[in-house]
């Protein structure tokens, strides 16, 4: 092996991101860092969780300790990989690495070195690492055998988020992809709901579970850092073998030729279609563009799986809070987690709406329109997607709302999604043009907005779940007007957007051109 050039290719990637450390990856990056330290900190000092893992640790509980935390880290690794898109970019590709004088094992293992080499990994490698050196302090169990299990499933969890991350891409490129994506995601969101029950109303399941359970990696790097002899020899072998299924696992899915969608027939183009009837209100010179961008986003598979998700998680989420929060009534979950389907769907394009069109945002300027008519159209695009399962949304929480029934436990959670709509894709006007960021219209996993993007969607999410509780009392079905005045400024403040964005929009116009055409 060169290990050298993978060397030489390493320090290449740090000077990389130390030149965007001040770009959206270097923000994104920090910020993330910066908030799962303080998360850490916050885990540990909390309710005395520092002595509880000092009296396990003394107290010879420390493998059932260790199984829990180990399992968490790597559930949380590929939760933050495979689904929020950090530590996962390969940064070198197959192509690329084919310009330095390496052989192909060797370029397999340089992305992949590369790859592990991401901070975000190396956060995960130092929270483990903390864990070795706690055993060794306020324990008496061995140091070597504690490093070489931390090593190892540190490699073998690297490993299994690769092979879950390059399964999902080649599922997302079939024909069924995103609904059965979206299956997953919801029988793994369930889970835990359904199974707390019956293992509590089973016993004997939980004995079966942890059996089943002991031939994992954390597990197996439990015991090996907290035995020695063959125990712990035995440990470490079952990691070893993990990580070399799951490498020959990841060596066959790269191999494998990624599936690609059919292309789409152009024999049969309609131009008087289902689309640019319902666009019709708009007007001769805004309705095909709204057209445009209603196809734009019906065609992107990530927009189907948000989409077809957002309802589901709003209702997972309003039955989780209210079994987690037992003084939030469904109604104080309801009125903020409903308005999550007014723009949980059409986030990622709507917030960056020009960062997947690449260089096709030129002819926009070709059209007999004034040069804001392209902005208009897709953010009215986003609108009608996004207010269209308002009302699907309200009606199944009239179904299932508690009895007796009462009109005003409808109208403040409709209010509230009125108003998230009206205020998300204002906003969503703005980080257009002032955080934008050259996107991949094709890619199905991770996280590719700017730092004002996701600011945006996270603190929309986050105000949407917390603004109810924090009001208290304030929020019940008597008081149902109170969403009224918040609505009134959403919908005024979403006109404001649309005509100083509109406005604005022709000088940011050469810095959108340059930064989809890769030259900013």
């Amino acid at each position: 092996m060169n290990w050298q050039r993978i060397g030489d290719l390493i320090r290449l990637r740090y000077k990389l991101m130390w030149a965007r450390t001040r770009q959206r990856n270097g923000k994104i990056a920090l910020l993330v860092l910066g908030y799962l330290l303080v998360m850490l900190v916050a885990a540990v000092v909390g309710a005395g969780g520092l002595g509880a893992g000092i009296a396990a640790i003394r107290s010879g509980r420390a493998e059932r300790m260790l199984q829990q935390v180990l399992s968490g880290l790597m559930g949380n690794a590929i939760f933050g990989t495979v689904v929020m898109g950090f530590g996962l970019n390969a940064v070198f590709s197959e192509s690329e690495l084919r310009r330095f004088p390496l052989r192909h094992r060797e370029r397999f293992l340089a992305r992949h070195v590369l790859g592990i080499a991401d901070p975000f990994w190396l956060l995960i490698l130092a929270l483990e690492a903390g864990l070795v050196v706690g055993l060794y302090v306020y324990g008496t169990y061995s140091f070597w055998y504690g490093a070489a299990a931390v090593l190892l499933s540190f490699v073998c969890g690297y490993l299994l988020t690769r092979v879950v991350g390059v399964w999902a891409e080649r599922l997302m490129n079939t024909r069924s992809g995103s609904m059965v994506a979206m299956g997953l995601i919801m029988a793994v969101s369930l889970l835990p709901g359904v199974l707390v029950p019956v293992l509590k109303k089973n016993p004997a399941l939980v004995s079966a579970s942890l059996a089943v359970l002991r031939y994992t990696p954390p597990f197996g790097a439990a015991a090996a850092m907290t035995h020695e002899g063959w125990a712990a020899l035995n440990g470490l072998g079952l990691i070893v073998a993990w990580a070399v299924v799951l490498a020959a696992a990841l060596l066959a899915l790269e191999r494998r030729p990624a599936g690609r969608r059919q292309a789409a027939r152009t024999a049969g183009i309609a131009w008087d279609g289902p689309l640019d009837r319902l666009t019709a209100p708009f007007g001769g010179q805004t309705a095909p563009l709204v057209a445009f961008w209603l196809r734009f986003y019906l065609r992107n598979s990530r927009f189907r799986m948000l989409y077809l998700f957002s309802m589901p998680l709003a209702a997972f989420l309003i039955h989780q809070m209210g079994q987690v929060h037992k003084a939030m009534s469904p109604f104080v979950a309801a009125a903020g987690i409903l308005p999550f389907v007014a723009f949980m769907g059409t986030s990622r394009i709507a917030v960056n709406q020009y960062g997947y069109v690449g260089g096709a945002f030129r002819r926009f300027f070709l059209f007999p329109t004034d040069p804001g008519a392209s902005l208009r159209a897709g953010s009215y695009a986003g609108m009608l997607l996004g207010g269209a399962l308002i009302p699907p949304a309200v009606i199944l929480w009239a179904v299932f709302a508690p009895r007796p029934f009462d009109w005003r436990m409808v109208a403040m959670p409709a209010i509230d999604a009125v108003a998230a709509l009206c205020w998300f894709h204002g906003a969503g006007l703005w980080t257009t043009l002032y955080g934008p960021r050259r996107g991949e219209y094709d890619k199905t996993l991770g996280n590719d907005l700017s730092l004002a993007g996701n600011i945006l969607l996270i603190g929309t999410v986050l105000a949407c779940m917390f603004l109810p509780m924090a009001l208290g009392q304030a929020v019940c079905p008597a008081n149902w007007w109170i969403s009224l005045p918040l609505a009134a400024l959403a919908v005024a403040f979403y006109a404001a957007s649309l005509r100083g964005a509109t406005a604005a929009f022709s000088g940011r116009r050469e810095r959108l051109l340059a930064l989809l055409e890769g030259k900013a």
